[in-house]
C-alpha cells in the first residue's frame, strides 16, 4: 500500500512539474501534438509507411513524405508482379524478401543490406526510412520497419515484436504458422530461443511480455517515436523526451525502452541542473531540493518499474554477439 502512495505521489509531483512550472514550453511542442492526434486514430486508420515518414519529417523537414509515399507505393507495385496467381501468406512474404534481399532487375541490381558503418543506428539519420530506402543501408528500426510497411500494403500478415534494443518481424502464414523474421539477416526464420540467446531475457521479462510478443499498429507507432525522442536526447530537450516517452507508454504501457528513457533523462537533468552546480546536497538550495528530490526519485523509480518487469542491462558482449551472428549470416549469404 505504501508503495502505491508513492508511485501516486511521485506522478502528481512529475504532473505539477511538468504542466505548471513549463506550461509555457509544453503549448509550443507542436511536435507532441502531431504524434497525440496520429495515435488517437482507429487502429485500422493508422498508415504505417505515412506515419514513419511524418515522424521522421519532425527530425528531418527536408523530407518530401508524398514523395517518399510514392517511392514505395513503386516498390509495392514492382513486388506484386512477383507474387504468383493465388498467393498464399508465405508466397507474397517471399516476394518481399526476395525483393529487397536478392539483387535483381527488380531493385536494379541494388540489394538492401545491413549498414555495418553503423550497426545500431547510432546516426540519427540512419534511423530515418527515407534514408535507407536510398541508401539501402539498414539497421534493427529501418529494416523490419520497411519489411512490416510492405507487408500491410500487400496483405501479408506481418507485426512488429521486440527484444532488448531490437526490433524484428512477426509474421503469419495463411495456416495460422507464426514465424520470427530477422530483417537485419537477410529475413530468415529465427526462433525464439535464438533471440533469448543472442539478446539474453529474463523468465519473468517473458512471463510478463515485454519482448517476443506481436504488437498492435498502435504499439508500433510507439515504438516508432523512439527516433524522435532520441533525437531530443541528443539536443539535450530532456523535458520533450520525457513527454514523448509518456505518450508512448499511454498506449504501449509495456514498452519498457521508454520507462528506461524516462529514467535516463531525469538523471541527466538531474547532473545538469545538479550534480554539476552543487558538489554536495547539503549545497543545493532550499527553493531547489523538492525538484531534485522529484528528479532522483524519478530516476530510481522508472528503472526499478522496468526491473521488475523483468528487465535486465544488456552487457556489451550481448551486443558484440548479436553483430557477429548477423556478420555470419551475411557472410553465408544470407543478406
Amino acid at each position: 500500500m505504501r508503495k502505491i502512495v508513492a508511485t501516486m505521489f511521485l506522478l502528481i509531483l512529475c504532473t505539477m512539474f511538468f504542466d505548471e512550472a513549463h506550461a509555457e514550453k509544453r503549448r509550443d511542442f507542436k511536435e507532441l501534438m502531431v504524434l497525440r492526434q496520429i495515435l488517437e486514430q482507429k487502429e485500422r486508420q493508422l498508415d504505417l509507411a505515412k506515419i514513419k515518414l511524418t515522424i521522421d519529417k519532425l527530425i528531418e523537414p527536408s523530407i518530401n513524405v508524398e514523395q517518399e509515399l510514392n517511392k514505395i507505393n513503386q516498390i509495392v507495385s514492382d513486388i506484386q508482379f512477383m507474387i504468383p496467381p493465388d498467393a498464399s501468406q508465405m508466397d507474397k512474404m517471399l516476394a518481399i524478401k526476395k525483393y529487397i534481399y536478392t539483387s535483381g532487375t527488380w531493385n536494379n541490381y541494388k540489394a538492401y543490406h545491413y549498414d555495418f558503418d553503423d550497426p545500431l543506428g547510432t546516426k540519427i539519420s540512419n534511423k530515418l526510412l527515407s534514408n535507407y530506402i536510398r541508401s539501402r543501408k539498414g539497421n534493427c528500426i529501418t529494416m523490419p520497419f520497411l519489411f512490416i510497411i510492405l507487408g500491410n500494403k500487400l496483405g501479408v500478415d506481418v507485426a512488429a515484436s521486440v527484444a532488448p534494443l531490437h526490433v524484428f518481424v512477426k509474421f503469419t502464414d495463411s495456416d495460422g504458422q507464426t514465424y520470427n523474421i530477422e530483417t537485419t539477416s537477410g529475413a530468415n526464420f529465427s526462433r525464439d530461443t535464438w533471440y533469448r540467446k543472442q539478446m539474453p531475457m529474463t523468465d519473468r521479462a517473458i512471463k510478463n511480455g515485454i519482448y517476443l510478443q506481436a504488437l498492435s499498429k498502435r504499439e508500433t507507432v510507439s515504438i516508432m517515436m523512439t527516433v524522435l525522442a532520441e533525437y531530443y536526447m541528443n539536443e539535450k530537450e530532456y523535458k520533450k523526451v520525457v513527454s514523448i516517452s509518456e505518450l508512448s507508454l499511454r498506449y504501449y504501457p509495456k514498452y519498457v525502452n521508454a520507462m528506461l528513457r524516462i529514467g535516463s533523462a531525469f538523471y541527466l537533468m538531474l547532473q545538469e541542473s545538479f550534480v554539476k552546480k552543487y558538489p554536495h546536497p547539503n549545497d543545493i538550495p532550499q527553493n531547489k531540493k523538492e525538484l531534485f528530490r522529484f528528479l532522483s526519485n524519478g530516476n530510481r523509480y522508472w528503472f526499478a518499474k522496468a526491473e521488475t518487469l523483468g528487465w535486465q542491462e544488456p552487457g556489451r558482449d550481448n551486443e558484440e554477439k548479436y553483430l557477429e551472428s548477423v556478420k555470419r549470416d551475411s557472410m553465408k549469404g544470407g543478406m
